[in-house]
């Protein structure tokens, strides 16, 4: 596992103290005042998303949630955008313990457990409302529960990650998957993701998304299927030109604590902590749903041309990408796509 930063370093470079007679590596300390529960081990969260994205704010709110609502101290310690390592070695991590929170899309932990595989599944989420609907169903809890069987960690509720990607390029528009012969797209390590790009004419090429910037200027690849939030956060639209709004993939970032550190809270935390990151949660949701419309204006507003297919050409990217289900996407249970597409109609 690449790691850029130690634990220790990492609790220095926020300021944070750990009490005296607490041991950083041992379990956290529980003290109790007049006045608060007091949690004395510091988290560690390494985030992708840049301060201030929902995905940030869905993590950074819980700390003041806890200290107003349910009297509890509780201090997690956030480095953002990557800055503990590379998407793959902060998935790793979170799972040793090196650090405590994570987050990315639920794409790239297909790798340790294909539980949350169904959401890549190209339109099994149509639209904002279905993907809230699936955070809080049933469905998402016996899937979380597989999860954490075969993973050490414990699932936090999820977070929308920008709405539906989209589909760039630096080299022309495209209407049609016909458009898209020949071109080099980066993409997550999730074989339904890469299947996708395939079925659409594309040639997919798995890349770290802190690389991707990079890729694009030298040419490695022609542009990616990523949602319009992060393409102006991280300035893409500096290196990229064109957008489809294909409406595949409706993006969740997948958060995720060390179940050490989970079982390490007392009962009378972790209630209040799962409260409160679902709270936080709800207002990041919130927050993205309506920033979705608001990016793709700011990037417009930038010079990117951004397309949406008429009812016909829509329906060839949809045929395209409904193929997976039965190729890449054929070890999903019935059971589980079933009730997926049951949420898309319930009220």
């Amino acid at each position: 596992m690449t790691k850029t930063i130690s634990r220790r370093q990492a609790l220095k470079t926020t300021g944070a103290a750990v009490a005296a007679g607490a041991a950083i590596s041992g379990f956290p300390a529980l003290t109790r005042s007049a006045q608060a529960k007091k949690f004395l081990k510091p988290l560690v969260a390494g985030l992708n998303a840049k301060e201030g994205d929902p995905t940030d704010i869905s993590v950074r709110l819980i700390p003041g949630i806890l200290r107003e609502k349910y009297d509890v101290e509780l201090d997690i310690q956030i480095h953002p955008s990557s800055t503990l390592g590379t998407d793959v070695s902060q998935l790793e991590a979170v799972q040793t313990g090196f650090i405590d929170i994570t987050s990315n899309t639920s794409s790239q932990f297909t790798v340790f457990d294909d539980a949350f595989s169904f959401v890549d599944l190209p339109y099994i989420i149509p639209d904002w409302d279905t993907g809230e609907r699936l955070f809080k169903s049933d469905l998402w809890k016996q899937q979380s529960a597989q999860f954490e069987k075969n993973v050490p960690v414990k699932v936090m509720p999820p977070v929308g990650a920008g709405g539906h990607r989209m589909l760039w390029n630096n080299k022309r528009p495209l209407q049609t998957p016909a458009d898209v012969k020949g071109l080099k797209f980066r993409s997550t390590r999730s074989d339904l993701v890469i299947e996708l790009v395939r079925n659409w004419g594309g040639n997919p090429t798995p890349i770290p998304w802190v690389e991707t910037y990079t890729a694009i200027q030298q040419g490695v690849v022609d542009g990616y299927h990523v949602q319009a939030i992060w393409t102006f956060l991280f300035k893409m639209h500096e290196v990229l030109k064109y957008a489809t709004e294909v409406n595949a993939s409706f993006a969740i970032q997948f958060q995720v604590l060390n179940a050490n550190t989970w079982n390490s809270m007392p009962e009378d935390i972790q209630k209040p902590f799962a409260l409160a990151a679902q709270e936080a949660a709800d207002i990041a949701n919130q927050k993205d749903r309506e920033l979705e419309d608001f990016y793709k204006g700011e990037l417009r507003n930038a010079g990117m041309e951004i397309y949406t297919p008429t009812k016909s050409e829509f329906a060839k990217w949809q045929e395209a990408g409904q193929k997976v289900w039965t190729s890449a996407g054929k070890d999903v249970p019935k059971s589980v796509v079933d009730a997926a597409v049951a949420l898309q109609t319930s009220s």
